[in-house]
């Protein structure tokens, strides 16, 4: 089923060290890893359609939350865990055009890209409290990158 949503449907939460998303009546359980790596497809795909409808990098950098949000959980002393699981295999980001497209298994939600920056940052705040609350202290980054003018037998090289 494909819907078209807006952010009053839109939710993110923690339960205890997982995260979960509801998209209208789906919910979807996922670990606070993959939800950062989701949230930053995310970000990615809502720039790209941004940028399909033609808004300035300026004016979609506005809608972004990019201030440091405030954690909620304490961070834990020591490394958990729960017994909860996934309820999907696989997922997926991209867009469509000016919509975001998120794959869950077979499900698929689709919703502007202003409504996916606004979803954006409740899924990081999601993801940063169901890792406090399992105490995990480990630091990573997680990004993403499209490489829409690259040739086939273009050579990258990567510095660090």
């Amino acid at each position: 089923m494909t819907e078209v949503l807006t952010k009053q449907v839109c939710a993110a939460g923690t339960i205890q060290d997982m995260v979960g998303l509801k998209f209208g009546p789906q919910q979807f359980l996922l670990y606070y890893q993959t939800a950062f790596k989701l949230a930053a497809g995310l970000l990615m795909s809502a720039k790209l359609s941004a940028r399909y409808e033609g808004v300035e990098p300026k004016k979609w950098a506005s809608m972004v939350n990019t201030r440091q949000q405030e954690v909620l959980t304490p961070l834990h002393r020591d490394y958990r865990r729960t017994a909860a699981a996934p309820n999907f295999v696989e997922w997926s980001v991209s867009f469509e055009r000016n919509l975001v497209v998120i794959k869950f298994d077979l499900e698929t939600i689709k919703m502007h890209y202003s409504d996916a920056f606004a979803l954006y940052p409740m899924i990081r705040l999601a993801g940063k409290n169901a890792k406090a609350w399992a105490g995990d202290r480990s630091r990573q980054w997680t990004t993403r990158a499209s490489l829409t003018d690259a040739e086939e037998n273009d050579k990258f090289q990567y510095v660090a």
